[in-house]
């Protein structure tokens, strides 16, 4: 394409300089120095131009790259506080929803790890039970375990919009032996991050 709007520059020239006078060895020479000096100057702002394009690419390349690593960064951040969350648990004592002191630090761990995220997500609260007890009222537990530790959340200045509550009753045990310390196990809240 470059070669064409040269060549089809340098006919147009010749034939602009050819129809005023006689050709002349002169005449010839003047009209080739002329032609190859606009040649010359297009041929560099092209380049110019080129070395901007290629300049600009480079620049949008680096560009994407960095936000490629930033949606890694953010995508392990959001993995890394979803760990965080599951490792916490919050037990209960049978046939209870209160709170135990021996378990307050727990919600107040949980409460500043989702104050310190300050991204666009959900936490939900899931409410579990033992074996003991119907199913109905097992789920009633649950629901009443998770609402406990919402309510003591948001008292700890957790924004309400980020918490959802859900319960299992007896239907999600850790622990499936029939013995004390198994169902105690069973007796608790999991958080889960929700995207």
């Amino acid at each position: 394409m470059k070669k064409l709007t040269i060549a089809t520059g340098l006919a147009a020239l010749l034939l602009v300089t050819g129809c005023s006078k006689q050709p002349t060895l002169e005449n010839a020479t003047e009209t080739n120095q002329t032609a190859q000096n606009e040649v010359q100057t297009q041929a560099d702002a092209n380049m110019a131009n080129a070395g901007e394009e290629s300049v600009n690419t480079e620049n949008a390349n680096v560009e994407t790259q960095n936000i490629g690593s930033a949606k890694v960064s953010v995508e392990t951040d959001n993995q890394q506080f979803a760990k965080n969350l599951s490792n916490i648990v919050i037990h209960f004592d049978f046939d209870k929803y209160n709170i135990k002191a021996s378990e307050w630090p727990k919600v107040e761990k949980l409460a500043k790890l989702i104050k310190d995220n300050p991204a666009n997500y959900t936490v939900r609260i899931e409410g579990n039970c033992d074996e003991w007890g119907t199913e109905e009222y097992n789920y009633a537990l649950g629901l009443k375990r998770a609402n406990e530790v919402k309510k003591a959340l948001i008292k700890l200045g957790v924004d309400p919009k980020k918490l959802t509550v859900i319960s299992y009753g007896e239907l999600n045990p850790v622990c499936t032996a029939h013995a004390k310390w198994c169902w105690k196990l069973n007796r608790r809240d999991n958080f889960t991050y929700l995207p």
